[in-house]
């Protein structure tokens, strides 16, 4: 099966499923060939957008997953058409568009979710992906992260599921040709790194053929939530895309990557909707 895929603002994004996920998933690692697929959240647009190596990166993912509210809200509102020749028509139009969009996340989530149905995020996707490995014998490679995380993550994981096979699990490294080498060693079949974007998407897409694997995949803080380093937001805020709330308030810091992922991502969008539509009329 070949998902479609949702254009924003230039970066392709896949509409599919969880499960879906998880199916192609096992047929990449079970075809003995080297991919790599990625987490896209709104902060990813917004870093592609002045770096076109980076957007190469997340456009040529096997899978592109759609990691955030962000991406639905996106998806749906670039769905909507503006049928004026009126550049301000169409501008009144559109900010119509986006707030109304906006609200539905929370008062009408199944509006937002027409377009791509759900979000499939790294933090979601981890378990499932033990899951599988244990049931079809594949290998797991957990790197990166702080200090000690990525180890506490590989137990959290042989504690839920006591069969799966982990072969490495190391974090406080540095992403250099040496661990280039030893992950290559371990022989892995589906490999978790978790650094930051645009960072791990580049390194996994750059290094993909030298490290002996079948599967790559960036999961940014995912290794912090498992670890117990930080408490993951509520099912409810996490369905109503208040998830971001619930980081902001836990982990102040983050303020500047907030301001990326929803305004200057809203901007971007806006902008990229506007845009494509003025060319389309000229």
């Amino acid at each position: 099966m070949t998902s479609d895929k949702i254009n924003i603002a230039g970066v392709l994004v896949d509409k599919i499923t969880k499960a879906e996920t998880l199916n192609r998933i096992d047929k990449f690692v079970s075809s003995g060939e080297s991919n790599y697929l990625v987490t896209t959240y709104s902060e990813f647009v917004v870093f592609a957008q002045a770096d076109h190596d980076y957007k190469t990166v997340l456009n040529q993912a096997a899978l592109s997953l759609p990691d955030g509210i962000g991406i639905l809200w996106a998806a749906k509102f670039l769905s909507l058409p503006l049928n004026t020749k009126s550049g301000i028509l169409n501008t009144i139009t559109a900010l119509w568009q986006a707030l109304y969009s906006g609200v539905s996340i929370i008062f009408n989530p199944k509006y937002v979710r027409s377009v791509i149905t759900e979000q499939v995020t790294g933090s979601q996707l981890i378990f499932d992906l033990a899951n599988l490995a244990q049931a079809k014998g594949y290998s797991l490679a957990l790197v990166g992260g702080t200090d000690g995380v990525a180890e506490a993550s590989a137990e959290k994981l042989k504690q839920k599921f006591p069969d799966v096979k982990i072969n490495l699990a190391l974090s406080g490294v540095r992403f250099d040709d040496e661990l280039v080498k030893k992950i290559a060693q371990t022989n892995s079949d589906i490999l978790l790194i978790a650094y930051s974007p645009p960072y791990q998407e580049k390194w996994l897409a750059q290094n993909l053929d030298a490290l002996n694997i079948n599967l790559g995949m960036g999961l940014g803080g995912t290794f912090d939530y498992l670890a117990g380093k930080y408490v993951p937001a509520p099912k409810f805020l996490h369905f109503i895309g208040l998830e971001w709330l619930w980081r902001l308030i836990t982990q102040p810091w983050r303020w500047r990557r907030m301001w990326n992922a929803i305004p200057v991502f809203i901007w971007v969008v806006l902008k990229y909707k506007l845009n494509t539509i003025s060319n389309i009329n000229q």
